[in-house]
């Protein structure tokens, strides 16, 4: 078995006060029907369904740890093709054996508890008839961080769902989930509240200050084109440029009070940019909900990007927490 690991922290930590904005983030999305129906005997080859299968397991102090659905580990399914998300539980020793129409999908996130990360492993629901392997996951708990490692377990995965597959009469086959391409060039990776980039972090502000536009620490501020200018305080640290990125903001459609928003696609990305400040040239679609963030680069350091706490309160909920990205909104027309 041959693993390959992969150092992410835990970019999205929110704090529910209330108990019923836990449970808003829970709830299936509103469609038709689910991602993932909850009914084997319905989703067959005739109805037009495949299967996925794999583990996903997580280590804590140094353990493999039960999945309890009351410790509420779970995973937002994502249809590419449609934007429908649904979050999946994850129970007992984490195998999963999802039946899903063809199409292309993403686990765009991972949630314990309250506190969620960025996950985005692609992959291919195929054709109905098949069954296809997408792969081991192993994420290991450390002090608030997430290690992943990845591994191929084609053959004991294939013994576990065997009896399955010969009921359903599926043909399997191995088609890894993909992860996403590591952003940019770097050598070596040091936290942006490190001494050596100069930067005074706060509870409020742990990077570089947002200029413009205007108010994007607050929320999703409309831009007055679709072509923003992005601007921030600098680095006093000589010789440092930055890199850019700007990602969907993906809501679940459940969240109806618009409470949570996930980082979803990548939309852009440029690095190495001399000033504190880049002109968008290329439009981005109108009337959408994105976040942006900035990271300083050195030679072949980077830092980690640059992240906000926010509090926001309502007439049902209120909700607290850290490792926000900024946020604008582009113009209608």
């Amino acid at each position: 078995m041959k693993a390959t690991g992969i150092r992410i922290a835990s970019a999205f930590a929110a704090r529910s006060v209330i108990a019923l904005v836990m449970a808003l983030n829970f709830l299936p999305a509103v469609a038709a029907e689910p991602l993932v129906p909850d009914d084997e005997a319905t989703s067959t080859t005739e109805a037009g369904y495949s299967r996925v299968f794999g583990r996903i397991v997580v280590i804590e102090g140094g353990k493999e740890r039960s999945l309890s659905v009351w410790d509420g580990f779970s995973v937002r399914l994502r249809s590419l093709n449609t934007d429908e998300s649904q979050i999946i539980l994850l129970g007992d020793d984490g195998n999963f054996y999802w039946p899903l129409k063809p199409g292309e999908y993403v686990i765009q996130s991972f949630a314990h508890g309250n506190s969620r990360m960025r996950f985005w492993f692609t992959f291919t629901a195929p054709e109905p008839g098949r069954a296809a392997y997408l792969g081991h996951l192993r994420l290991t708990l450390d002090r608030g961080r997430v290690d992943i490692a990845f591994a191929d377990e084609y053959e004991a995965a294939l013994r576990r769902v065997e009896p399955r597959l010969a009921k359903w009469k599926l043909e399997p086959l191995k088609a890894l989930m993909r992860p996403e391409e590591r952003l940019g060039s770097y050598q070596r990776l040091l936290g942006i509240c490190a001494k050596p980039w100069g930067l005074e972090c706060d509870r409020s502000y742990q990077g570089v200050v947002a200029v413009q536009p205007e108010g994007t620490f607050e929320g999703y501020p409309t831009t007055s084109s679709r072509t923003p200018l992005f601007e921030w305080k600098p680095s006093p640290t000589e010789g440092v440029a930055y890199d850019l990125a700007i990602y969907e903001a993906f809501t679940p459609s459940s969240d109806f009070l618009g409470l949570y928003r996930e980082r979803g696609k990548l939309i852009f990305y440029v690095e190495g940019i001399p000033e504190p400040r880049y002109q968008l040239e290329s439009p981005l679609p109108a009337d959408r909900k994105y976040m942006w963030s900035v990271r300083l680069r050195r030679g072949d350091t980077v830092s980690t990007w640059t992240n906000t706490s926010y509090f926001a309160f309502f007439i049902v909920a209120s909700v607290r927490g850290s490792g926000k990205w900024y946020g604008f909104e582009t113009p209608a027309k």
